[in-house]
């Protein structure tokens, strides 16, 4: 059994936030996305902002501060992922998904395709994917997928990297054990749908996007 067309067409956007509290509230101080598309999840492309000033010290090439985009707030950070939507169909997958969803709708006059989208709830899949684990922590859940967590102080983007592997393993075991096959049957057991964008957010224009960013 395979997914369907629909499901190979749309392009998966993980996305993971680094927050921080602040007077009783919590603030974005990083987004890391990767988006993946078909099956085999190939990537499309990949973020990681994060706010502050620049570090002055320079970074090695290929380093996990080299990559990284600075920017002056959550909302320019939201909207770095924002740039690389396009018009073709798209699902934000998250950890949970709640907390995304509400300062996707903070930050949506930033972001407002992004404050858009279906939102899967990647550990949800997993539990109705894997249940004979007996309690769904993400450590259980992570292992009986064979998805190594990374330490709380890697980098967001590993986090980001594991709750992909997490998502599309769910998926490929839910087709095996034949509990779906279409994108809308999982849609319909783990998506948050978002209340609709005031129109003057929307962008008029397609969006283009490049397949990496530096």
């Amino acid at each position: 059994m395979r997914m369907d067309r629909e499901y190979t067409a749309c392009r998966f956007v993980v996305v993971g936030l680094e927050l921080a509290r602040q007077a009783g509230q919590f603030d974005v101080t990083g987004v890391a996305a990767l988006a993946v598309q078909g099956e085999d999840w190939a990537p499309q492309w990949r973020v990681h902002a994060r706010v502050g000033p620049a570090p002055q010290s320079p970074s090695a090439p290929g380093s996990e501060r080299s990559s990284v985009v600075w920017v002056e707030s959550a909302a320019d950070a939201l909207a770095v992922v924002e740039r690389r939507l396009t018009a073709d169909p798209h699902v934000v997958v998250a950890r949970l998904g709640q907390v995304e969803a509400g300062i996707f709708r903070v930050h949506r006059a930033s972001c407002p395709r992004l404050a858009s989208q279906v939102i899967w709830d990647a550990l949800r899949l997993a539990q109705i994917a894997c249940p004979s684990v007996a309690e769904p922590s993400e450590s259980a859940l992570a292992s009986a997928l064979g998805v190594e967590l990374p330490d709380r102080q890697a980098p967001l983007t590993q986090a980001v990297w594991a709750t992909s592997e997490i998502c599309r393993r769910a998926v490929a075991q839910g087709v095996t054990a034949g509990r779906w096959a279409t994108l809308r049957q999982i849609e319909d057991l783990v998506g948050k749908r978002q209340p609709p964008v005031e129109a003057e957010y929307l962008p008029t224009a397609p969006v283009q996007g490049t397949l990496f960013d530096g």
